[in-house]
Formats: structure tokens, sequence, C-alpha cells
């Protein structure tokens, strides 16, 4: 099967129709050709013909519905905005698709305590029109907004450009209701204790469960922002650029990247306004009060001045439109441009930035014979790159040089210790990639975390996970683990390990803004490190420094977890069945390949394993 065709699926006649019959009183039912087509292909065509389609009213339709499609072991794909870039929503014959569109209330707004209380249908756009007449906004930010739905943001962990400063869709989702694949409903609250059970929904592609209901973090809209570019004769010199900026203590809302190949391939469709001999620009934007931006802004000009060619600085909002319309209107131009396309996503820690657009460049050298140029843009802030590959349609050579091309460009993000995607998902375009990013044991814990939501496999199926290898070891236990956290009946025990390997080190990498350490670290140590090299990080609490960080992790309730959810992004741990070793996460800035597991170990009490090295965001203090 190719990564983005419907597979073929054996269809009970009998087993639809009774579902149908079934569910007739719980949505309405849509079987007509043209209909179920449309529906089943997201924005760039890829997807297939489900069986039947689905459009439930409310919250209590979805959740019968499940129940009945558990009772009939019949396949559900969700279906939201269709935005995904990944084939994320993949139905077939014997399929149902399951149109959440139709729950698209904003059911409240609470102004004083910012957050608001929504649908997953509600679109992404739509949600920042509401709340702009009371000065808020909800900080992801996709350049699919216009199509993208909150739920969507949510099973994907959108980020956007503004990722950078007010993190991804993570960060901002205070809970959710989630029905689950036997059509029970769940909570599941930032603030619980116990494993992060929200963390673990978050980015799961709609495999785990169906969020029907989301309370969302608002944050006032900035009162100023201002834009600035700086071009480069070097990708290196953009790259410590960028690190120079953020050693200041300054963290722009947003910097964005466009190398040369980008520019001048995109300049054939429409001017970009950007300096044709740069090898790279760098977008950036500062925000906040008139004081802040005042002040931010002359930090970032000066050091600019100090390395860029040639730099430009936008204050009003028409000039920052004209700043930013050539990066934010290249995937429109990519469209209008008529020719084939793909747009891939990968994630190097920022301070590889060069070495991977360097690889990329290679890359395009190599496969010229089938490919026309691979522009390289993304949000250069957070290491998230968008290598978007054109090709003329009716070249011979373009299929077999697209598939090596973004074969080379995914491994050598991995070779510089990225990840396969950091915001687009895995879909079934990457589930081939998934053995090159995870281990065999990596693998089958998140094999068994899908089994402890849904053991029938009737959720989204074909999405994320590769099919199963004699390679895989048996992680029961740890599945087990899963299960009983998700029906709250979790027993930890007292005398379980919490750290392993004794590792006390402690290492920043201040190009990358992330902290290693080892689990067996004092607190008292590690904030005598960051005193010392003047950086701070979230999730080391102020107090209780006799107690290791791992120990802090693994046990964390209250304030202590909520610094930690925000801060980690990876871990290396054991996974309890045989004490093998994995690592969940990375060094990336974003990472949404496959299950968020490291989310399971905080306060996890060493139900699932222990913690070995801890990575953490950090900043500069001022």
């Amino acid at each position: 099967m190719s990564a983005l065709t419907a597979p073929n699926v054996t269809v009970d006649k009998t087993l639809i129709h009774r579902f149908t019959e079934a569910v007739a009183g719980h949505a309405e039912v849509i079987t007509d050709g043209a209909v179920l087509d449309a529906r089943g292909h997201d924005f760039w065509g890829v997807g297939g013909t489900a069986e039947l389609l689905l459009h439930p009213h409310d919250r209590d339709e979805v959740a019968a519905i499940m129940r009945i499609a558990s009772q009939h072991q019949v396949p559900i794909v969700p279906r939201g905005g269709a935005s995904n870039c990944s084939g994320g929503m993949m139905p077939a014959r014997g399929r149902v698709l399951l149109d959440l569109s139709n729950l698209n209330r904003i059911i409240d707004v609470d102004v004083e305590s910012r957050c608001a209380r929504v649908e997953p249908g509600v679109i992404n756009s739509a949600l920042q029109e509401h709340l702009a007449p009371y000065g808020l906004c909800f900080s992801p930010d996709p350049v699919s907004a216009h199509l993208a739905t909150v739920g969507g943001n949510i099973i994907e962990n959108a980020g956007g450009p503004h990722a950078l400063k007010y993190g991804v869709t993570y960060n901002h989702i205070l809970g959710v209701e989630v029905v689950l694949p036997d059509g029970t409903t769940v909570t599941l609250d930032a603030e619980d204790d116990g494993p992060d059970l929200l963390g673990l929904v978050v980015g799961s592609e709609g495999t785990l469960g169906i969020v029907t209901e989301a309370t969302v973090a608002l944050r006032p809209v900035a009162e100023v922002t201002h834009s600035l570019m700086g071009a480069f004769a070097t990708a290196r010199e953009a790259a410590d650029t960028i690190a120079a900026i953020i050693a200041t203590g300054v963290v722009p809302a947003a910097v964005e990247w466009l190398d040369h190949d980008g520019i001048m391939g995109l300049q054939q469709f429409y001017d970009t306004g950007y300096p044709l001999d740069a090898d790279s620009i760098v977008l950036i934007d500062v925000d906040g009060t008139a004081d802040e931006v005042a002040r931010d802004q002359a930090i970032v000009e000066r050091v600019l001045r100090e390395r860029a060619t040639t730099v430009r600085i936008a204050e009003d909002e028409k000039d920052r439109a004209a700043l930013w319309y050539g990066r934010l209107h290249a995937p429109d131009s990519v469209v209008q441009s008529g020719k084939g396309f793909f747009i891939g996503d990968v994630t190097v820690p920022r301070d590889r930035i060069p070495e991977m657009q360097e690889a990329i460049g290679a890359t395009a050298e190599r496969h010229k014979d089938g490919l026309l140029f691979i522009a390289v843009c993304g949000h250069a802030g957070d290491g998230d790159l968008h290598p978007t590959t054109f090709y003329d349609k009716d070249n011979p050579l373009a299929a077999s040089a697209l598939e090596a091309a973004n074969n080379e460009i995914i491994e050598a993000a991995l070779r510089l210790g990225g990840t396969i995607t950091g915001e687009h998902g895995v879909g079934t375009e990457k589930i081939q990639f998934m053995t090159k990013r995870f281990t065999p044991v990596e693998i089958a814990a998140q094999r068994a975390i899908k089994e402890a939501f849904d053991p029938a496999g009737l959720l989204n199926p074909g999405v994320m996970l590769p099919e199963q290898s004699p390679d895989e070891p048996v992680t029961a236990a740890f599945g087990t683990a899963v299960r009983d956290a998700v029906e709250g009946t979790l027993l930890t025990d007292p005398g379980a390990a919490l750290t392993t390997g004794t590792d006390t080190g402690i290492a920043a990498n201040l190009g990358n803004l992330s902290l290693v350490v080892g689990a067996d670290a004092t607190v008292e140590q590690i904030n005598r490190y960051l005193d010392d090299h003047g950086i701070f990080c979230p999730a080391v609490p102020a107090t209780g420094g006799e107690r290791s960080i791992g120990e802090v992790v693994a046990t964390a309730t209250g304030a202590e977890r909520i610094g930690i959810r925000h801060a980690l992004l990876g871990a290396d741990v054991t996974v309890v069945d045989g004490n093998a070793a994995a690592r969940f996460g990375a060094e990336t800035m974003k990472d949404v390949a496959g299950y968020d597991a490291k989310r399971l170990y905080i306060g996890g009490h060493g139900a699932f394993g222990a913690l070995r090295t801890l990575i953490f965001k950090i900043c500069v203090r001022r």
C-alpha cells in the first residue's frame, strides 16, 4: 500500500447495514458517493472514500456512535477541518467517517480567568475573531488557521510561527473531554495528579479518543508588534545571529527562516521582496507593551546590524504585512504555481539548522534531474523546517527523485539529533520512518499505549504506528499501567525505582536553549549550575534541594508538576517490562512523532519505568 492511498478493506455489508440502522437516531447519516469522496479527502487531495459519513450534533451522539461502533466492531475515522498534511485521515470501504464539523460552539469565554470552553469543530481563525473584542487570543496560529479546527490543533499539537515565545498547542490546553473508543467519556485536566494523560492525548492524531470539548488558555493580544528582517551571506551567520539574539534574554514572538533557493524559487511565482543575493533571511517579530517592544527591538536591531548584510524594520501594519508576505504566502504560491510539490516537515535543534540546510541543498543537487528545486522555509526559532520540493509533473524521473530526496532529508534530520516531524504529524505519510526514529522497544511501548486506549484498533486505524515487528519486545506491564491510569485505578508501588543509572551530569546548550541533566542530579546542584550560567529552567523547583530531579518529575504535583509539563522536552527512561532502555522526546523544541510517552513519567511514581536523563527548555535570565 502506498503511504498516501486508502487501504483495501474487506466489507461486511450486513454488518455495515446493522451499524447504520443502530446509529440512525444519533447522527445525520450520509451515503451519497460524491459527498463521501469530497469529505474523505484533505486539502491536499489525500484520503479515500468511506462506507458512510456521520454528522453528530453533540458529545452525547459521539459517545453513542462510539459505543455502537465498538459493539459492531466498525472502524471510525474522525474528521475535523481536513487541513492535515500527512495523510492523517484515511477513510476506506468498511470504515465510517465521523465528521465533527457540527460540534462548533464556542461555549463560554471567561475573560477574567483567560480561558474558553469550545467544541472541537470550532475553526481556529473563527475562535480568534470571536476573542478579538475581548483583547484576547488563542496562541496556536498554524498557517492553516482558516481551515484547521481546535480539535485538529489538539490532536496534531499544532504550532505555528509564534510557538517560539508562546508554545505549541499542548501549552495552552487546560482540559479536554474525550470519548474513548468504547464510548466511555473521560475528562483530562492539566492539573490532574498522576501521569499526564492530557499530554498523551495531545498530538495523538485521533487514534486514542475523540475530543468533544476543550478548555483552552487565552492570552492578551500584544499591545504592539514590530517586525525586523535580516539577510545573511551564510546560513551559519544567520543561525549564530539567532543564537546571539536569544542569548541577550530577548524572546522574539517569532523567528522565521527562508533560504536562497526558496527566495529564488518563489521569485518565479511572485515578487517576495527579499534580497536576491542573500543565502538566508530571518524574519523576527517582537511584541509586548510599547516599552517592552522599544527595549527588545533595539537589542535585536543592534545584533542584526552587527551581522546581517541587510536589515529592514517594519513598525506599522502595512509595512509588516509587506515584510511577511513572501514567507506567509509561500503555501498559496505553491498551489498556484501549477508545479508538482511536496511540503516536508522536520525539526532539528536550532543550532543545527545550517547543517540541515546544507544537507537539503546537497539532496537537491543530487536529484536535480528529477526535481526543480527545494525551498527551505520554516520556524527557525524552534528548528522546525519545511523543505518544499518542486518538480515538473510530466518528468518521468520526478516520483523516484521525490521519494529519495524525502528519505535523505529525514535521515539527515535524525543524524543531527532531530525528528521526522515537528508539527505535521506522522499520519500515513511518515509511518515508514517511525522505525528509523524509534527503537523496537520504543515502538512497542507506543503500541501498548494504543492498545490500552483502543484494544480493538477501531479508531483511525492505519495511522501513526507501523506494522508490528518481531523485534518488538513484550510490553504488557507498561500497557497495563497505561490502561489502569486511564481507568483511574493505577496503584503505584512505594518501592518502585524512580531513577536509574546514577547520572548526575548537567549540561546546557545555549544555542538551542536546552538543558540535559542526569535524573540523579539534585535540585541544589542544578540550581547552582543555572545560577552560574545565568539561565533559568521552570522545571527545577527553588526548594527541596536535596531531592533528585528524577524524583521531582516522577512524584510531581501542583505547581511543580505544571512547571515540568511546560519545560520537559525529552527523557531517557526504562520501560518497566525488563527495564529496557528507551528515549521519548529529544532536544528538539517541536516533535510530534508518535505518542508523547514521556508524559506518562510525569507523576508516574515509577509505574512505567525509571528515569535516567531529562531534557528541559531553559531561558536566559535578563
